[in-house]
Protein backbone atom coordinates (compact mmCIF):
# COMPACT_ATOMS: atom_id res chain seq x y z
CA UNK A 1 0.00 0.00 0.00
CA UNK A 2 2.86 2.33 0.72
CA UNK A 3 4.46 1.72 -2.51
CA UNK A 4 1.19 3.06 -4.08
CA UNK A 5 1.12 6.21 -2.62
CA UNK A 6 5.10 6.81 -3.20
CA UNK A 7 4.47 6.41 -6.58
CA UNK A 8 1.02 8.41 -6.92
CA UNK A 9 3.28 11.43 -4.79
CA UNK A 10 6.27 10.93 -7.40
CA UNK A 11 3.85 11.20 -10.48
CA UNK A 12 1.88 14.25 -8.92
CA UNK A 13 5.19 15.79 -8.44
CA UNK A 14 6.99 15.72 -11.58
CA UNK A 15 3.90 16.24 -13.25
CA UNK A 16 3.30 19.59 -11.70
CA UNK A 17 6.83 20.29 -12.02
CA UNK A 18 6.94 21.20 -15.99
CA UNK A 19 6.36 24.79 -17.50
CA UNK A 20 3.00 25.61 -18.36
CA UNK A 21 1.82 24.82 -21.86
CA UNK A 22 2.24 27.80 -24.29
CA UNK A 23 -0.23 27.94 -26.75
CA UNK A 24 -0.22 30.28 -29.88
CA UNK A 25 -3.24 32.62 -31.04
CA UNK A 26 -3.59 35.43 -33.11
CA UNK A 27 -1.16 37.49 -31.44
CA UNK A 28 1.53 34.99 -30.90
CA UNK A 29 2.19 33.55 -27.15
CA UNK A 30 1.12 34.73 -24.00
CA UNK A 31 4.47 35.18 -21.39
CA UNK A 32 4.31 32.74 -18.78
CA UNK A 33 5.43 32.38 -15.36
CA UNK A 34 7.80 29.11 -14.78
CA UNK A 35 8.20 27.61 -10.73
CA UNK A 36 11.64 26.21 -10.38
CA UNK A 37 13.04 25.92 -7.10
CA UNK A 38 15.65 28.75 -5.44
CA UNK A 39 18.49 29.52 -7.52
CA UNK A 40 20.78 32.30 -7.25
CA UNK A 41 20.43 34.73 -10.28
CA UNK A 42 23.67 34.54 -11.34
CA UNK A 43 23.76 31.02 -12.02
CA UNK A 44 20.31 31.10 -13.44
CA UNK A 45 21.58 33.77 -15.85
CA UNK A 46 24.95 31.71 -16.87
CA UNK A 47 23.00 28.39 -17.22
CA UNK A 48 20.37 30.32 -19.58
CA UNK A 49 23.51 31.67 -21.19
CA UNK A 50 25.25 28.36 -21.91
CA UNK A 51 21.61 26.39 -22.71
CA UNK A 52 21.15 28.94 -26.04
CA UNK A 53 24.42 27.89 -27.21
CA UNK A 54 24.42 24.01 -26.27
CA UNK A 55 20.98 23.80 -28.04
CA UNK A 56 21.33 25.86 -31.20
CA UNK A 57 25.38 24.52 -31.18
CA UNK A 58 25.25 22.94 -34.59
CA UNK A 59 21.63 23.64 -35.50
CA UNK A 60 21.51 28.22 -36.40
CA UNK A 61 23.55 30.86 -35.20
CA UNK A 62 22.05 32.58 -31.93
CA UNK A 63 22.10 35.77 -30.34
CA UNK A 64 21.91 35.98 -26.86
CA UNK A 65 21.52 40.06 -25.64
CA UNK A 66 20.34 41.91 -22.93
CA UNK A 67 21.61 40.40 -20.20
CA UNK A 68 20.76 42.27 -16.94
CA UNK A 69 21.13 41.28 -13.59
CA UNK A 70 17.83 39.47 -13.50
CA UNK A 71 17.03 39.55 -17.82
CA UNK A 72 18.33 37.79 -20.44
CA UNK A 73 17.41 37.57 -24.16
CA UNK A 74 17.77 34.95 -26.85
CA UNK A 75 17.06 34.94 -31.02
CA UNK A 76 17.36 31.97 -32.52
CA UNK A 77 16.16 30.10 -35.89
CA UNK A 78 14.16 26.89 -35.60
CA UNK A 79 14.24 24.74 -38.73
CA UNK A 80 11.23 22.95 -39.35
CA UNK A 81 9.46 25.12 -36.99
CA UNK A 82 5.76 24.80 -37.95
CA UNK A 83 4.04 22.90 -41.28
CA UNK A 84 0.83 23.12 -42.45
CA UNK A 85 -0.97 21.02 -44.94
CA UNK A 86 -2.91 22.57 -47.64
CA UNK A 87 -4.99 20.45 -50.51
CA UNK A 88 -2.80 17.43 -49.16
CA UNK A 89 0.89 19.08 -49.60
CA UNK A 90 2.69 19.83 -46.55
CA UNK A 91 4.64 23.69 -46.20
CA UNK A 92 7.47 23.80 -43.75
CA UNK A 93 8.65 26.66 -42.91
CA UNK A 94 11.80 28.25 -40.21
CA UNK A 95 11.02 30.66 -37.81
CA UNK A 96 13.28 33.05 -35.99
CA UNK A 97 11.81 33.80 -32.62
CA UNK A 98 13.14 35.64 -29.54
CA UNK A 99 12.91 34.47 -25.55
CA UNK A 100 12.86 37.29 -22.85
CA UNK A 101 13.65 35.49 -19.61
CA UNK A 102 12.99 37.63 -16.37
CA UNK A 103 14.10 35.88 -13.50
CA UNK A 104 12.29 36.27 -10.22
CA UNK A 105 13.54 34.59 -6.92
CA UNK A 106 11.89 30.63 -7.53
CA UNK A 107 10.21 31.55 -10.90
CA UNK A 108 10.98 33.27 -13.99
CA UNK A 109 8.76 34.81 -16.36
CA UNK A 110 8.75 33.84 -20.59
CA UNK A 111 7.84 35.50 -23.27
CA UNK A 112 8.44 34.19 -26.02
CA UNK A 113 8.48 35.86 -30.02
CA UNK A 114 7.77 34.59 -33.46
CA UNK A 115 9.28 37.20 -35.98
CA UNK A 116 9.99 36.39 -39.40
CA UNK A 117 9.03 33.15 -41.15
CA UNK A 118 10.93 31.91 -43.58
CA UNK A 119 10.41 28.83 -45.71
CA UNK A 120 12.08 25.80 -46.44
CA UNK A 121 14.41 27.09 -48.53
CA UNK A 122 14.94 30.32 -46.47
CA UNK A 123 13.30 32.73 -48.32
CA UNK A 124 11.86 35.21 -46.12
CA UNK A 125 7.76 35.15 -45.82
CA UNK A 126 5.40 37.98 -45.80
CA UNK A 127 3.05 36.69 -43.52
CA UNK A 128 3.69 37.60 -39.79
CA UNK A 129 1.98 35.12 -37.21
CA UNK A 130 -1.36 37.10 -37.08
CA UNK A 131 -1.36 36.83 -40.71
CA UNK A 132 -2.54 33.35 -40.74
CA UNK A 133 -5.30 34.08 -38.55
CA UNK A 134 -8.66 36.11 -39.15
CA UNK A 135 -9.64 38.56 -37.05
CA UNK A 136 -11.58 36.31 -34.74
CA UNK A 137 -8.60 35.31 -33.91
CA UNK A 138 -9.60 31.51 -35.73
CA UNK A 139 -6.87 30.15 -37.80
CA UNK A 140 -7.76 30.90 -41.68
CA UNK A 141 -8.89 28.07 -43.84
CA UNK A 142 -6.23 26.34 -45.85
CA UNK A 143 -3.44 26.34 -43.06
CA UNK A 144 -4.54 23.01 -41.29
CA UNK A 145 -1.83 21.76 -38.56
CA UNK A 146 0.04 25.29 -38.47
CA UNK A 147 -1.26 26.13 -34.97
CA UNK A 148 -0.07 22.40 -33.88
CA UNK A 149 2.64 21.96 -35.28
CA UNK A 150 4.01 25.56 -33.75
CA UNK A 151 2.95 24.99 -30.48
CA UNK A 152 4.62 21.68 -30.60
CA UNK A 153 7.98 22.92 -31.47
CA UNK A 154 7.54 26.00 -29.19
CA UNK A 155 6.35 24.10 -26.09
CA UNK A 156 9.70 21.63 -27.10
CA UNK A 157 12.02 24.98 -26.86
CA UNK A 158 10.60 26.17 -23.55
CA UNK A 159 11.01 22.57 -22.05
CA UNK A 160 14.08 22.04 -23.24
CA UNK A 161 15.14 25.28 -21.27
CA UNK A 162 13.16 24.41 -18.45
CA UNK A 163 14.95 20.96 -17.94
CA UNK A 164 18.71 22.36 -18.76
CA UNK A 165 18.05 24.81 -16.03
CA UNK A 166 16.54 22.09 -13.35
CA UNK A 167 19.87 19.63 -13.87
CA UNK A 168 22.16 22.38 -14.27
CA UNK A 169 21.43 23.04 -10.61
Amino acid sequence: MHKITLLILFICTTAGAQPPVMEVHANGFDPVEVSIPSIPVDLFIKATDTWAYEYNRLKSPVDVTAVTANTITISAYKKNAFYYRNRGEAFFYKIRYTMTITFHVNSYTLDFKVGDIYTDGDVLVEYKLPDYFTSSGKLKDGYNMLDESLQKTVNDIVNSHYNFIIKYQ
